[in-house]
């Protein structure tokens, strides 16, 4: 059988020839094709992708006028048909190759007619020239681009924001297409994929094409074999825009549906289907995105929290918890349980936070507790408002004698658009509908009264206390920090949202905060504790001491709260399964275990609950895509700069940055490093031995469940010209306050000066439970590409928070 017949399988495996799966897609597409046709298609793209020395003339062949076009080392003279044909096929073949010489040659252009019989020689003598060369390249390796090295200290950027939905399947189908740009010219392109709705369309040049602007396609190669033949001349808008060399890849919507134009696409598109493959991309690179927001949100170590509008006033809404800002709650829980955190981000800070102008500037809050009489009062104030008052050094002085000292920055957001809507990036044939309670249903639409967004996050360390207890402050009375203090009046009630495990799967019920003794009974021995939360079925404790414990272990739990409320003289023991232990042995997640003898337990904590749920602050379990949403929410507007640390063979490396949503000077520090647009050159903090002593010697210490660890060190970045230099400082080669004054005040003069503040913790293994669907669809059409992207997920061991502290710095050294 001639090779003629299998120029469509030729067709569509010419694009993917240098992808590192072609083998398993050239398997895939011609698997109903006998082995020794198989064995001449395979010979026959060798043949194409060899690399051509001959240089194309056209003049005297074509009627129209010919131009010069050199192209690696050769001067092509081409008319405006072939130069635009000859594009296309680069932006095919990836370089100038037998196939680009023969689909510009062996063309049919209109001004050719005159010599189409030379040109039919030209066309034989290639092909008997190439007979030698066929067999000599079965032997040796193929010949492919050079590929960017990238260097060790380099890290990839990602996204975790990187959603893009369709509404139907894309199959990958390459076909040529006339493109009319909206200033009338025309050009040549070739599909990748298409859908009835949809196509991506490939150029070797970008036009000025921009997203949101408007395409006229004209699919030239599809047959129509009704009687009424329907134009195929389609409006489409661009929706997104990938670019890679030479190389651009244009995503398209169509614009005007039509069912008679419907019809014809989707019979081209069932009639491609058996040797195509489905495009699974985008969610490819959802999973990505999803996978990397796993990470960082089960050790994120600040508190997200949103907040709506009420009567001209901001008023919270719900935060993000996790097992590494609890901390952070318990230290604004008061004595009766209520949290007060949300006091601390008043309506008057926000304003001041938004004020300024640049989201990326945090404001400094400092604060710290007085307890007097078994209650708990809260004390803060901002840089602004120490500044204003005359007290700083007073309140700096008195705050940092205290253990409760606590520095935090506060970064706020003002939301304008619904960033929090969760795309469903499946196919919607293969989306099940969450049933959803009335209760669910009104979380849901809170979402659309967010308006700002809020990341508190934290940055007193215990050996900056010293320097701050150091201040002289000239005003000593210490009544007049009384105007720091927060009313005790009862806070708007915030909502806590859990994203330690990315749903609430795990979670049939709403949890509340509360402080309650706790004995547990095991092995003949009794342990005391303190509840962190409790629900109706379950309950978090913090113990005193540790003792040996595993998951499924059923201990016997006396509350005696629980006695108090129901009235009863004698200790009552509820039976509770283990399901947790975290935090090396301190904290145990238990479930009620139900017996004849114990049925009676849950009813009485759902009354204890009822009779005093307008104290307590709700851990609530709303539906699964809220929880999504909000998350998807919060990483529109990443505050801090989050990088991943995996292991790679049997070493350590800074292997992503996420990249963040707006402006970052942190991001722009890293990637103003790099030549390499998809990576970051993190250098200032990986280079010689700098890895090691920042991030190596810290994790070998750290357990999946301890609290993060942190380091600080300044980064200078000195512009040389066209060239950028960075130096970098540990915090500990200064010995005394002035040594860091000094350093800031000369390195700020020499170019741009940072204090990093590295919070990192050990990542937990890998869960693929929350979009196990995903990653089996998009496995069965590129199952390569899924496992890569498994294997680069798998391998993360650490992740890591910085933020840019300078300002705290300059406070805590007191450097004027």
């Amino acid at each position: 059988m001639s090779l003629d017949n299998d120029k469509s399988f030729i067709k569509k495996l010419i694009p993917y020839y240098q992808d590192s799966n072609f083998n398993e897609r050239f398997e895939h597409v011609t698997r109903e094709l006998s082995k020794s046709r198989r064995f001449l298609v395979k010979m026959e793209i060798n043949r194409l992708f060899n690399d051509c020395n001959r240089a194309i003339d056209l003049r005297g062949r074509v009627d129209a006028t010919c131009f010069e076009h050199p192209y690696d080392g050769l001067l092509h003279y081409l008319d405006d048909v072939a130069l635009n044909l000859f594009e296309e096929s680069i932006s095919v073949f990836g370089k100038f190759t037998v196939g680009v010489f023969e689909e510009v040659t062996n063309a049919k252009n209109s001004y050719r007619e005159k010599q189409q019989r030379e040109d039919d020689a030209r066309r034989n003598e290639l092909k008997s020239r190439s007979q030698g060369a066929v067999k000599e390249k079965a032997s040796e390796p193929v010949t492919v681009s050079e590929e960017i090295v990238i260097p060790p200290n380099f890290a990839q950027k990602v996204s975790l924001t990187n959603l893009n939905p369709r509404i139907e399947e894309r199959i990958n189908i390459l076909t040529q297409v006339k493109v009319r740009l909206a200033n009338g010219r025309t050009i040549h392109g070739l599909t990748t994929n298409m859908s009835t709705r949809g196509a991506k369309i490939k150029l070797t040049n970008t036009y000025k094409i921009a997203l949101g602007d408007v395409l006229y396609v004209d699919f030239v190669e599809i047959e129509q074999t009704g009687e009424e033949i329907i134009s195929l001349d389609l409006t489409y808008k661009v929706i997104d825009v990938i670019s890679n060399g030479d190389q651009h890849w244009f995503n398209l919507h169509r614009v005007h549906q039509q069912a008679d134009v419907d019809s014809v696409l989707t019979a081209f598109i069932k009639k491609e289907r058996p040797s195509s493959s489905t495009d699974v991309e985008h969610i490819i690179e959802g999973v990505r995105s999803l996978g990397y927001q796993f990470i960082h949100l089960n050790k994120m170590s600040g508190l997200p929290i949103f907040f709506e509008q009420q009567d001209n006033v901001y008023v919270p809404m719900f935060a993000l918890s996790n097992f590494e800002n609890k901390n952070m709650l318990r230290y604004w829980q008061t004595h009766n349980n209520m949290l007060r955190i949300t006091s601390l981000i008043s309506h008057q800070r926000i304003k001041q936070a938004l004020d300024t102008g640049q989201p990326e500037q945090p404001i400094l809050i400092f604060c710290f507790t007085h307890i007097a009489k078994g209650r708990k009062f809260f004390y803060s104030a901002t840089e602004q408002e120490l500044k204003k008052s005359g007290l700083t050094d007073l309140f700096m002085q008195f705050g940092a004698k205290k253990e409760s000292w606590k520095i935090y920055q506060l970064y706020v957001n003002d939301v304008k658009d619904y960033e929090w809507h969760m795309p469903d990036i499946l196919p919607q044939h293969l989306i099940s509908k969450e049933k959803l309670t009335l209760e669910q249903h009104k979380h849901l639409l809170k979402l659309h009264d967010i308006e700002i967004s809020a990341y508190l996050f934290e940055i007193s360390t215990s050996d900056g206390f010293k320097h701050y207890r150091m201040r002289k402050p000239q005003e000593t009375r210490i009544n007049l920090l009384q105007q720091f203090g927060h009313k005790d009046a009862q806070d708007a009630g915030i909502k806590l949202i859990e994203t330690s495990n990315m749903t609430m799967s795990n979670r049939r019920e709403d949890r509340f905060n509360y402080q309650t003794k706790v004995n547990i009974l095991h092995k003949r021995k009794q342990y005391s504790g303190t509840t962190v939360d409790f629900s109706v079925h379950g309950i978090q404790v913090n113990l005193n001491d540790t003792f040996e414990v595993h998951k499924g272990d059923i201990l016997k739990v006396i509350i005696p709260i629980f006695n108090k409320a129901a009235k009863k003289s004698e200790d009552t023991v509820l039976l509770y399964e283990v399901m947790r232990v975290a935090n090396e042995g301190k904290i145990l997640n238990l479930k009620i275990s139900v017996t004849p003898e114990t049925e009676f337990g849950p009813k009485a904590v759902y009354r204890i609950i009822k009779s005093n749920q307008h104290k307590l602050t709700a851990q609530i379990a709303p539906p699964a895509n809220f929880t999504k949403s909000l998350i998807l929410q919060y990483c529109h507007y990443l505050s801090s700069l989050i990088i991943m640390i995996s292991k790679v063979q049997n070493s350590y490396k800074v292997s992503q940055i996420v990249t963040p949503p707006q402006h970052s000077s942190l991001f722009n520090l890293f990637s103003v490093l790099s030549p390499i647009d998809s990576h970051c050159d993190m250098s200032p903090i990986s280079k010689n031995n700098l890895f090691k002593e920042i991030f190596t010697n810290t994790l070998k210490q750290l357990m999946v469940n301890s609290p993060a660890a942190c380091k600080e060190v300044y980064i200078q970045l000195i512009n040389e010209g066209q060239n950028y230099r960075t130096l970098t400082h540990h915090f500990d080669s200064f010995e005394t306050p002035q040594e860091h004054c000094e350093f800031i005040s000369t390195a700020s003069k020499e170019g741009q000066l940072f204090a990093l503040r590295i919070s990192m913790s050990r990542s937990p293994k890998m869960n693929y439970k929350t979009f196990s669907r995903e990653i089996i669809y998009a496995a069965k059409q590129a199952s390569y590409k899924t496992r890569q992207l498994q294997a680069e997920l798998d391998a993360i061991i650490a992740t890591a928070e910085i933020v840019d502290i300078l300002p705290e710095i300059k406070q805590r050294f007191n450097c004027h």
